[in-house]
């Protein structure tokens, strides 16, 4: 079990921004590293929750729960109409995780991937008051930008603490994470 004051390493910022694009999907859903479950709530759906991390899914209590990576999921081709993947993108390779990822999603699929921006200005700002951002974290593979996600669907940015958030998406770049948007083609 993973002592609570080392919980909150597992848990979700739930924006409303993530709170609104986890409630728009349906279906058969596979969650890539749910950990302890944050946004079961808003997944509306069959959700399969996949995570590397044993004992962070022994606090899941949710009955679809699977150990595995997200660059070789055990499922079958086209199992699931949308994958939801938080956080988690830039502890692996992106190209390894959407091949994967459209494998196991049916034609005309969704999949939404929220990642930290790589280039985003907030971070700077951050670093230059000292505090912790995205690359101070262990693990990270990479950082992606908005060009890097861009190849692959539509992105929109999250300004977390700036009033009308909403009239920024449109400009990714500011945002401190973005949302991919990929329909899957076969």
């Amino acid at each position: 079990m993973i002592p609570k004051s080392r919980l909150s390493k597992h848990r979700s910022l739930l924006t409303p921004f993530r709170r609104n694009w986890a409630r728009r999907l349906s279906g058969r859903i596979l969650e890539c590293g749910g950990g302890i479950g944050d946004y079961l709530p808003y997944l509306k759906g069959d959700v399969t929750v996949l995570d590397l991390n044993l004992h962070v899914l022994t606090l899941l209590d949710h009955p679809k729960k699977i150990v595995a990576t997200c660059e070789a999921m055990p499922f079958a081709d086209n199992t699931f109409d949308c994958i939801w993947a938080c956080a988690v993108i830039q502890y692996v390779h992106l190209d390894t995780f959407l091949r994967e990822a459209s494998r196991v999603t049916r034609p005309g699929g969704r999949v939404l991937v929220l990642v930290p921006n790589g280039k985003s200005p907030w971070d700077v700002f951050k670093r230059w008051l000292g505090m912790d951002t995205w690359q101070s974290q262990e693990g990270i593979v990479r950082q992606y930008t908005v060009d890097d996600l861009r190849r692959y669907g539509t992105v929109e940015g999250e300004i977390r603490f700036l009033p009308l958030e909403h009239l920024f998406r449109r400009l990714p770049r500011l945002g401190h994470t973005l949302m991919l948007h990929m329909k899957v083609a076969k």
